[in-house]
């Protein structure tokens, strides 16, 4: 993971000064990597028709056993998304992965707000995993994500969030997300 200036309390990752930018978000928190997809096969060399496995490019580590259906997000293209996303004001807080890197995280904070009285720093979350158990999410929250379970945290009482499954035209979809988001 990467953080910014506020060292998490496991300890672990790389702290930067600065938010960086989505490039190095994903260069500083391990990121920059691919999916790829691979036939599976069975001990005695028969593919196994309708499944593939999602393979890390660096290491060749299968991530999950999927169907055929299922479409890949890239980390790239997930922090892509979030770029156009965000818009100008918001930094980069948070990024990492979960699970050997089957679940992916980024965390915007957004420009501070007054909610009641109260000064409240507002975060843009994005999940996304690549092991077929989860689905790719977006969600308005004001929870500092740095491990799994703030990342659950943050997920399970976000007010305003958006999610789909890894299935069909995904890209189309993130950009219903980007509408849905800013309109949040």
């Amino acid at each position: 993971m990467m953080y910014v200036r506020e060292k998490p309390w496991h300890g672990l990752g790389t702290m930067v000064e600065e938010a960086p930018t989505s490039a190095d978000a994903l260069r500083l928190a391990g990121l920059d990597w691919t999916v790829e997809s691979k036939p599976v096969f069975t001990a005695e060399g028969i593919e196994i028709p309708g499944y593939k496995a999602n393979t890390r490019d660096k290491d060749g580590k299968v991530m999950g056993i999927v169907s055929n259906r299922y479409s890949i997000v890239q980390n790239k293209e997930a922090f892509e998304f979030t770029d156009s996303l965000i818009g100008e004001g918001v930094t980069y807080e948070t990024a990492g992965s979960l699970k050997g890197g089957k679940q992916i995280w980024l965390l915007g904070r957004m420009p501070q707000a007054k909610i009641l009285g109260d000064d409240v720093e507002p975060y843009i979350c994005f999940t996304n995993t690549h092991d077929g158990n989860g689905a790719v999410r977006a969600c308005m929250t004001p929870i500092r994500v740095l491990c799994n379970n703030t990342l659950n945290m943050a997920l399970s009482g976000a007010q305003r969030s958006w999610s789909t499954p890894h299935k069909g035209n995904v890209t189309a979809r993130l950009e219903e997300a980007r509408k849905t988001l800013e309109l949040a």
